[in-house]
Parts: C-alpha cells; sequence; structure tokens
C-alpha cells in the first residue's frame, strides 16, 4: 500500500470523539481497523469461493433448479438469522461472533471436501455457511462502524470491503485453476485453510466495542430494527435480486454459451468495485447517499441487461466492469444509510436487516430465475433482473424531490 493510502486507512480508523479519551484508544482502534480488514478478506476469500459450487453441482448430474435450491439454501438461512445475529451482536458484543463465523464456515468447506455425492449434505453444509455468513459479516462490519467519525462513514465502509471486493477476483480464479490441478476436493480444503485463517486473525481483535447490555430492548423487542431504515432495505433487496441473477447462474450460462473459463469477470468487477471506491470513496459523504445511489442502480441494470449479448471474454469483462462499478458505488452508500438512520444502540440489528433484505434479493433470484431458466432460457432472467433495477431507478429519479425517498 503507498503512503497516500496508509495515511487514509490511518485517518479512518481513528475512533469518535468520545473515544480519544487516550492515545491507547487511537492505537487500538487502529489496531482492529486493521485486523477486520484482514480478517474480512480470509473469510470471503474462503467464501467466494463457492461461487463455482454450480460447476460441482453440475458435475455430479445436478439440474439448474438443483443449482438453485442449494445455492439458494445459503441465502435463506441468512435471511432468517442475520436479524437474530445483529440483535445478538447488539447485546453480547462482536468478537464471539467473528469467532463463530469463522469456525462454522470452516467446517462447512471441509464438509464439502469430503461430500462426492449429490445429496441433502449440500443444502446442510450451504446452511452452515449461511450461519457463517450471518454471525461473521453483521459482526465485522458492526464493529467498522463504530471505529470511524459519521463525516466519512460512507468512505470507511468503502475502504474496508474492499478487502472482501478482492476475493470476488482471487477466489474463483485461482479456484479454477485448482480445480484444473488438483480436482474438487483440494479446491474445498484450500477454502477451509482460509476460514481457519480467518478464525485465527480475528482471535487477534483487541477490547473491541460493544453496546451494553443495559442499553439493548429486552424482549422481542431486541429483535426488531428501526422503521426508518426501510428506504435503504427496499433498495438492498433490488441490489440482491440483480447481483443474485448474475452470480448465482453465471457460471452455467457461460458454460452453455462455449466459454470454458469466466475467472476474467470477477477479476474486473472486483478491479471496478475497488477502483470506483478508491476513487469516489467519499461521494456519498460529501454529496449525499441519493447521488450516489441513483447512478449505481443505472450501471447494475445496464450491466446486468449485458449478459444478453456479451456472453464472450470480451463482452464478461465489460459487464463485470459496469456491475463492479455499481456494487463498488451501492453498497457502501446504502451500508451508511442504514447505519445514519440506525439508533446508536441498534447498530447491530439495523444493519442485520439491511443485509436481510439484500440476501432476500439474491435468494428470490436462486429459486425464481433457477426455474425460469430451466424452462425459458437464461436471457429472460437477465432480462427481468435489470427490468426490476432500472424500473427502481426511474421510480426513485422521478419522485426523490417530493416524497423524499432518499436524503
Amino acid at each position: 500500500m503507498n503512503r497516500s493510502g496508509k495515511s487514509q486507512l490511518a485517518t479512518l480508523s481513528s475512533p469518535t470523539p468520545q473515544a480519544r479519551d487516550s492515545a491507547g484508544d487511537d492505537t487500538i482502534a487502529s489496531f482492529n481497523f486493521f485486523v477486520a480488514s484482514l480478517s474480512n478478506f480470509f473469510f470471503f476469500a474462503s467464501l467466494n469461493a463457492f461461487s463455482l459450487l454450480p460447476l460441482y453441482i453440475k458435475t455430479l448430474g445436478g439440474t439448474e433448479s438443483q443449482i438453485g435450491w442449494v445455492m439458494g439454501s445459503y441465502s435463506l438461512t441468512a435471511i432468517l438469522g442475520q436479524p437474530l445475529a445483529g440483535a445478538l451482536v447488539d447485546r453480547f458484543g462482536r468478537k464471539r461472533f467473528l469467532l463463530l463465523g469463522s469456525a462454522a464456515g470452516m467446517l462447512a468447506a471441509i464438509g464439502f471436501a469430503l461430500s462426492t455425492q449429490l445429496d441433502a449434505r449440500f443444502v446442510f453444509f450451504r446452511i452452515m455457511q449461511g450461519i457463517a455468513y450471518s454471525t461473521f459479516y453483521i459482526a465485522n462490519l458492526t464493529l467498522v462502524s463504530e471505529m470511524v467519525p459519521s463525516s466519512r462513514r460512507g468512505e470507511a465502509v468503502g475502504l474496508f470491503g474492499i478487502s472482501g471486493l478482492i476475493t470476488i477476483a482471487l477466489s474463483p480464479a485461482i479456484g479454477e485453476q485448482v480445480i484444473h490441478h488438483a480436482g474438487y476436493s483440494t479446491f474445498f480444503f484450500t477454502a477451509a485453510i482460509a476460514a481457519a485463517a480467518c478464525l485465527l486473525t480475528s482471535l487477534a481483535l483487541r477490547n473491541p466495542s460493544s453496546t451494553s447490555r443495559g442499553t439493548v430492548s429486552s424482549g422481542l423487542a431486541f429483535l426488531i430494527p428501526s422503521a426508518r431504515i426501510l428506504p435503504p432495505m427496499l433498495l438492498a433487496l433490488v441490489f440482491g435480486l440483480a447481483s443474485g441473477a448474475v452470480f448465482v447462474f453465471l457460471p452455467t450460462y457461460a458454460t452453455q454459451a462455449g466459454l470454458s473459463r469466466i475467472g476474467g469477470f470477477y477479476v474486473a468487477y472486483s478491479v471496478a468495485a475497488i477502483g470506483i471506491r478508491l476513487a469516489c470513496g467519499r461521494l456519498s459523504d460529501r454529496w449525499g447517499r441519493q447521488r450516489v445511489i441513483l447512478p449505481a442502480l443505472l450501471l447494475m441494470g445496464s450491466g446486468t441487461l449485458g449478459l444478453i449479448w456479451l456472453v464472450s471474454p470480451v463482452g464478461l469483462l465489460v459487464v463485470g466492469a459496469l456491475t463492479g462499478m455499481a456494487h463498488g458505488l451501492l453498497f457502501p452508500a446504502l451500508s451508511a444509510y442504514t447505519i445514519d438512520l440506525a439508533d446508536s444502540e441498534g447498530r447491530g440489528r439495523s444493519l442485520g436487516a439491511f443485509s436481510t433484505a439484500m440476501l432476500l434479493g439474491h435468494a428470490l433470484a436462486s429459486f425464481t430465475f433457477g426455474m425460469i431458466a430451466e424452462r425459458f432460457g437464461y436471457r429472460l432472467i437477465y432480462i427481468l433482473a435489470s427490468a426490476i433495477a432500472m424500473t427502481t431507478f426511474f421510480v426513485l429519479f422521478r419522485f426523490r424531490n417530493r416524497a423524499q425517498i432518499l436524503r
């Protein structure tokens, strides 16, 4: 990392004014920001490798519907688990859920490595990965949101997220090579090693901040987020639907179109998402969330629609760049928007609800688009996903000032 990059991270990881009671707090916050980013890298290096799981299911004789159900069971678990995970993170702290998530991810990867027949175990291990994602992701993002001043929240979430975006390119690209040279079993064991590295890294966190138990609602109320976060939840649903259509079915769609390798798509996606975060990371902090969210929706719809015609090595690079830029802009802005609206003692459950909406869109894409693709072909699902993103863009653009949907 260059000198300016180090300075940027150091500034972002400085605690809020209330936390600057001593020089030691500043050091701990900086160290924790680094550890959180590193553990995030290892966790998603393992999890994102499973974007190639549909190829293994196909190898074992699975159909598109079976792919949809196996991949969708992960999202369904996270949908059900993240609201509870967010509430528990608020009540009991962050670190223990980082450890729980990384351990569950490691065990699931080992389970796939030992499975050579397509059966109910695939759904079970994907459920484990859904639990892993729910607990780890919410705990880590909540932890990071408490380390930075609110005036730089969008930039902080964007820079932190780079550690995960890198793995979108690395994991499938390296995974393809591992599968080609050593087979699927070695590939899954490699993913387990990455999850184990996440577990060990998370142990290094020093005194992570946590909400006092006395400030968290009691009874079932502690599961319910503020109604104020409904707008980012609805937008997250659309984002999840469009990205789910791309990521769940792209491997088999590309194979059907005669492409043997799709690693270039993931590389383009990650490079575009990382590049736009580095170049435009502070835009939502300076200009407001809507001025970033609206064009990001347009990019997502355009990139998804491009899959209808751009099914070639170069075409996948173009689609990867467009959808990657959309992700690089949209996710940090929506995450920061959610945190802006959340109560200080309920950040975990608010982020849990936000992420649940995103995964609900992803699950809907897996289940419904799987059946549509099997009957009518892949192109129709990309037309539908693009139409939803574009419609959302035009509705928000038309009514943003009158309805004050985004502020």
